[in-house]
């Protein structure tokens, strides 16, 4: 293994817990319980029920520019055959183009499996909250079609030899933690017309996994099976993978760290309104403020060289990644396998995001809701990709039914049609979920599904 396939191979490692957030259709609801306050905070202020309990719930969200599934090679909703073709490495094809080996690639994943999880109402209109989440975010951005092709094929593909590329901008960012979140909401005002909320999630965080590349600026040739030529440098960290063989795969706890959501709310309606009806409310809120510091079994490692040579690189075989760590080491530095690694550690932002949401009721029973999702960097760590959206729904206290069209955006804008049911104690649906029929190309993936169970308010009865 070399730096090239370091970029695909971190992405990988953090993939293996593929447990994204927003669920569109789902959180504007009313009836979202527990779920809504993960887009706000402020939106446990109003519960439609006595108490809400999520008992599992999990969602995923993939989307990329450079690898996909050819139409017909997995059936549909052919998950097994895909995790397959992950490990064997024999269904997935690539859009690189030989004609243009600069031309930048991005992908995007993120995922979370959401626990047993509860919200509680309390009087004087306030709630309390609960939640316990495995959550994953991960970014490849700007990475050259050769760089990633090359990866791709772990370097051993001779029509890419004998060639010189360059990658000055390949930035790769992954995390993985487990998250207790801690919740509370309270109406601020109210006087029947006019409403103000507001609501707080505090977070305890553990870091599972974490890694990164970034500074990118290198030169590479892969001469034949042989000689492999190195210049320029690299910065990258990465947590012990092989740790996870001595604890049951699931790989402990290299980190911590805590986070911050805060949301407000206002709601307007006639005076002459039912209790908890409205015309139109519009929530603000900030999410995942924090970061993880990685502080074991951790490393962070600088890689600079005027030339180097990587002979006999397609006869090295690694069992580790200390071991991956310590040949690159010696590659650049001219046989001082120790010398790339500047640090026993490193922190790691998490996917922060501004998020606005405003819901218009015209008709009984049917609304549409506007959803803004704004990521921004804190630094070093995974970036949220933007997400707005337009979800027109049906609801009730039972069920409801949601169409959201959305626009995706993490370095190229990518439209969506999705689909959302929420029926009694299950609920279901994707931002885009028709690839996972194999009726095209798959190069995306985003659906969610989850069972919950709640007790309505009495005035809800």
């Amino acid at each position: 293994m070399t730096l090239t396939a370091l970029t695909v191979t971190i992405v990988c490692l953090l993939s293996i817990r593929t447990a994204a957030q927003y669920d569109m259709g789902i959180v504007g609801s009313n009836y979202s319980g527990i779920r809504g306050t993960l887009i706000n905070p402020a939106a446990g202020a109003n519960l439609k029920f006595k108490w809400d309990v999520n008992v599992l719930s999990g969602d995923v969200l993939f989307n990329n520019t450079f690898l996909y599934v050819p139409k017909g090679a997995v059936p549909a909703f052919g998950f097994k055959s895909i995790i397959k073709g992950i490990i064997n490495n024999d269904k997935f094809a690539t859009y690189y183009d030989p004609t243009q080996p600069g031309k930048l690639y991005h992908v995007t994943l993120s995922a979370e499996i959401l626990g047993p999880s509860f919200q509680l109402a309390l009087p004087h209109r306030q709630s309390i909250g609960f939640t316990f989440a495995d959550r994953l975010s991960a970014n490849v951005r700007n990475i050259p079609g050769a760089t990633a092709q090359n990866a791709f094929v772990y370097l051993k593909s001779p029509p890419l030899w004998d060639t010189t590329f360059t990658d000055g901008s390949t930035k790769v960012n992954g995390v993985n933690w487990l998250e207790y979140g801690v919740h509370y909401a309270k109406v601020l005002f109210d006087n029947g017309t006019d409403q103000w909320n507001a609501g707080i999630t505090v977070k305890y965080l553990q870091g599972i996994a974490g890694a990164y590349i970034r500074n990118t600026h290198l030169g590479y040739r892969i001469v034949d099976s042989t000689h492999l030529l190195f210049s320029g440098g690299v910065d990258y960290g990465r947590t012990d993978y092989d740790s996870y063989r001595h604890v049951g795969g699931f790989g402990g706890v290299h980190g911590h760290g805590f986070g911050l959501d805060i949301g407000v709310q206002y709601i307007h309606a006639d005076d002459t309104r039912k209790e908890d009806d409205y015309h139109y409310k519009i929530g603000l809120s900030l999410l995942d403020i924090g970061s993880i510091n990685f502080d074991r079994e951790a490393a962070a490692f600088h890689l600079q060289t005027a030339g180097a040579d990587f002979s006999q690189w397609g006869q090295a075989h690694f069992h580790s990644n200390i071991a991956v760590d310590r040949a690159l080491s010696a590659v650049f530095y001219h046989g001082d396998s120790s010398r790339s690694q500047v640090d026993n550690g490193f922190r790691m932002a998490l996917p922060a995001a501004l998020s606005l949401q405003a819901d218009w009721k015209y008709m009984d029973h049917y609304f549409v809701n506007l959803s803004i999702v704004k990521g921004f960097g804190q630094g070093q760590g995974a970036v949220q990709p933007d997400i707005y959206s337009i979800a027109p729904r049906y609801e009730s206290k039972w069920w409801d039914v949601s169409v959201p069209l959305s626009l995706l955006y993490y370095g190229v804008w990518r439209p969506r049609i999705g689909l959302a049911v929420r029926a009694g104690y299950v609920f279901f649906g994707g931002d885009a979920p028709w690839t996972l029929l194999a009726l095209s190309q798959m190069k995306a993936v985003d659906f969610y599904v989850g069972v919950r169970y709640f007790v309505f308010n009495k005035k809800e009865k």
